[in-house]
């Protein structure tokens, strides 16, 4: 296949001459002509021409522009720049743009094909009377470069090091050798692999095998490393490969960054999650034994109390005049109120059933509850199965149904909800439906602002190994599905 080459001069004639010097030989091949300089970049990107002839005094593009919008437009493509310029400081210019060649425009049917050949090899091309002088300015360019990368490299706080395709280091800069605890020598030649934990090792050497043979165009990854003194510490490292002038991988670039404070802070706000989630367990159990022992309280002395009053009220009814039968009546309601609020109070507190009658019973008491409260109809449906639960979850997963079921009266505008209560290999799970107006977004971001309950019960749930999802569709309804690990 042969050589593609785009030709880009605003004369007419001009390209005529120059295609057909060209196509005098049989591996050249103008695939297109551009007349200014916008054509020139547009066919640039569309036709990818392995080489790019470019006029620098095109109408509408000119000079360092022209070819920079050129090798941005098509980056494989070798320019060849054609000037009338014999300045050797306008030909550093365009060749620092992405030029790899320069040539003056009346040598151009002496050195064009020997021109499009040398950059096509990767290499520089300068007419001969300026290759001299050019040369030697475009050297000075280059030591300017290297002086930069130089001053980079050196006072770099990231460490960075090169490597040759072997993995063995070349050359390292002050931040690496502190980072690891050696010398500049004590660095050089030593394989970047031998700084990892012994797990790692073989990990980092394939994936280094894979750069070097293209298969992958960098290493990114956290991981331990090694000191010199033995100490583990944790660094982001980047391996990227280097490209030398005839194009081949030279050597790679690596970057390693310390990030052993960070880690740490990430595994202290782990601990404190872990710390919170256990305290926000407890706090929850302390605060339902507190509940129980009050409606036991209610329950065995208040319940009590107020019952032996009705007997004996009663009992005094009979033996007073008809004058106090209505006053002891009236007396005697009173106090049937007072018990049937002390006894719902009760319940409210801490039913007696999630105790005596399980789980699924307590369920099936809320939902005739609130469906009596708030004519909300709700349909429980409990899978037949033991279900073994600790006291720890049994709380929870109430107390989680019922902030549902408050959510759902709150927010949903909804007519119907379907509980589902079931178990699948060692989970159960219990699933709250509703028929309501759904959330536009994520049931996150509303849970976050609609109190402290479900987001504390997400935390306690992922505390005792379960979690909580949601779905929601705006008019579709909400469905949140709590799973428990039960208890072996």
């Amino acid at each position: 296949m042969g050589i593609r080459i785009l030709l880009a001069d605003d004369y007419q004639i001009a390209r005529q001459g120059l295609r057909s010097l060209l196509e005098r030989e049989p591996d050249l091949e103008v695939v297109a002509e551009a007349e200014n300089g916008q054509t020139a970049v547009r066919l640039a990107r569309e036709l990818c021409p392995e080489v790019a002839i470019l006029d620098l005094s095109l109408p509408d593009l000119q000079g360092v522009e022209l070819v920079r919008q050129v090798v941005t437009a098509s980056p494989g493509a070798r320019v060849v720049a054609m000037s009338m310029h014999a300045d050797r400081r306008f030909a550093v210019n365009i060749l620092k743009a992405g030029a790899l060649g320069y040539l003056l425009k009346d040598c151009a049917f002496e050195e064009l094909v020997r021109a499009i050949r040398t950059v096509v090899a990767h290499k520089n091309f300068i007419s001969s009377s300026l290759s001299g002088l050019v040369f030697q300015d475009y050297m000075e360019a280059i030591r300017d470069s290297e002086t930069r990368f130089r001053t980079i490299f050196e006072g770099a706080t990231i460490g960075f090091a090169l490597v040759d395709r072997d993995g063995r280091i070349i050359e390292s800069n002050p931040a690496l050798q502190t980072l690891l605890g050696l010398s500049q020598e004590e660095l050089r030649c030593q394989l970047f692999t031998s700084f990892a934990q012994p797990e790692d090792e073989e990990r980092c050497r394939v994936l280094f095998q894979q750069l070097v043979a293209g298969q992958r165009h960098s290493i990114q990854m956290e991981k331990q490393y090694l000191r010199k003194d033995g100490q583990a510490a944790w660094g982001h490292l980047t391996v990227s490969r280097f490209r030398g002038g005839e194009g081949e991988d030279q050597f790679a670039i690596g970057m390693l960054e310390d990030i052993t404070l960070r880690k740490q802070a990430e595994a202290d706000i782990r601990t404190y999650q872990q710390q919170l989630r256990s305290m926000a367990s407890e706090l929850s159990l302390t605060e339902e034994r507190e509940r129980r022992r009050l409606a036991t309280e209610l329950h065995d002395h208040v319940g009590q109390i107020l019952a032996l009053a009705q007997i004996k009220l009663g009992a005094v009814r009979e033996s007073a005049g008809n004058a106090l039968v209505g006053p002891m009546d009236e007396i005697r309601q009173l106090v049937e109120q007072t018990i049937q609020y002390t006894r719902s109070v009760t319940f409210e507190l801490s039913p007696p059933i999630l105790y005596d009658l399980g789980f699924e019973a307590a369920v099936e008491w809320l939902a005739e509850m609130m469906q009596e409260q708030h004519g909300l109809r709700i349909q429980v449906q409990a899978a037949k199965g033991p279900k073994l639960l600790n006291d720890e979850i049994r709380v929870l997963l109430f107390q989680a149904v019922r902030e549902l079921l408050v959510n759902v009266i709150k927010h949903a505008q909804a007519s119907q909800v379907r509980i589902s209560i079931g178990r699948e290999a060692k989970n159960m799970f219990i699933k709250v439906e509703d028929n309501g107006v759904g959330l536009p977004v994520s049931l996150d971001a509303p849970l976050a602002g609609r109190g402290f309950g479900l987001f504390s019960i997400r935390e306690r749930l992922k505390y005792m190994g379960g979690h909580l999802e949601a779905e929601s569709e705006p008019g579709q309804g909400t469905r949140v599905t709590l799973t428990v690990p039960l208890k072996p």
